[in-house]
């Protein structure tokens, strides 16, 4: 009797600790340096029984309306959803853009009074499932309101609320003289630039042969597995003011059909724009030095 009671009891336990999800969420969604955008607006309608299932909604003005069907289950207080190629309901993008099918990993949590998912996604390319989406990081509150006491906390733009500290952080002195992945890094221009904020531009400049690149800025990830085409791929990043010099490499993840790794780099900074053709191999990466002036200092010496 007492251990009948004790699974009853157990039972019972696990029915008030399920939190049922179901529902319209509403949050903010980033991709990292790399991808299209860094920031897009989210929606998550969910139905819950013994699995999940529903559909992700995200959106940027009026140029990115993603629509797509997802399933799922809860572990705990952990919540894996993975959307479906199958079910696809809305794919409006630039024509140059790529929806990317993901799988999300959020934690439900309460603070404040309000309820939370938050956590990370990754996925593939809807038309290549070889391609590798660059990912990135999800927050979803029940209500509006929750949503907004969550960004008022962080008093900073959601971008940077979603990136951890880690990330933020950057070296105060960098070594560019070793070798890089059993590669030699090669010079191939130094530029002077004068923001912060940065883009580059990866496009194909001979025939496309599947080259495929991941670029590093101080040696850190700034983009993994580009393939190379015709259609531009942008990276976008920041540099650490603190420092002068920083070094942007394209390493050779393959050679492609083709040997050596060729591509075309256009460099954005700002209102200025740099092209640099790259060549890369096996044995020598790609490098470029930015040197960093700022704008005042630009000023300063023409005076």
């Amino acid at each position: 009797m007492k251990f009948f009671l004790f699974i009853l009891f157990s039972m019972l336990s696990q029915g008030v600790l399920s939190q049922n999800i179901s529902g319209k969420w509403l949050g903010k969604i980033t991709q990292g340096p790399g991808g299209y955008s860094q920031l897009y607006d989210l929606e998550f309608n969910l139905s819950q029984k013994k699995n999940i299932w529903g559909n992700s909604y995200a959106w940027m003005g009026n140029t990115v309306r993603i629509r797509i069907g997802f399933s799922g289950k809860m572990e705990g207080d952990t919540v894996k959803l993975y959307e479906s190629l199958d079910w696809i309901r809305e794919d409006i993008v630039p024509w140059d853009w790529v929806a990317c099918i993901k799988k999300y990993e959020l934690v439900y949590r309460q603070e404040s009074g309000y309820e939370y998912l938050e956590g990370t996604w990754d996925g593939i390319s809807k038309d290549d499932p070889n391609e590798i989406c660059i990912p990135g990081r999800v927050i979803l509150s029940r209500s509006l309101e929750g949503l907004n006491h969550f960004l008022a906390l962080q008093k900073d733009s959601a971008v940077n609320i979603l990136t951890s500290k880690s990330e933020q952080e950057a070296p105060v002195s960098i070594n560019f003289t070793s070798t890089f992945l059993e590669t030699e890094p090669k010079k191939v221009t130094e530029i002077e630039v004068h923001q912060t904020a940065l883009q580059i531009q990866l496009y194909d400049y001979l025939k496309p042969d599947n080259d495929t690149v991941s670029v590093y800025l101080n040696r850190k990830i700034l983009a993994k597995n580009i393939r190379i085409s015709k259609r531009p791929t942008l990276v976008q990043f920041n540099i650490d003011n603190r420092l002068e010099v920083h070094e942007l490499i394209l390493y050779a993840e393959n050679l492609g059909l083709i040997p050596p790794n060729t591509s075309e780099l256009i460099l954005i900074d700002g209102e200025t724009k740099y092209k640099v053709m790259i060549v890369s191999d096996k044995q020598k990466s790609a490098a470029i030095y930015l040197r960093y002036k700022p704008i005042e200092t630009k000023r300063k010496n023409s005076k």
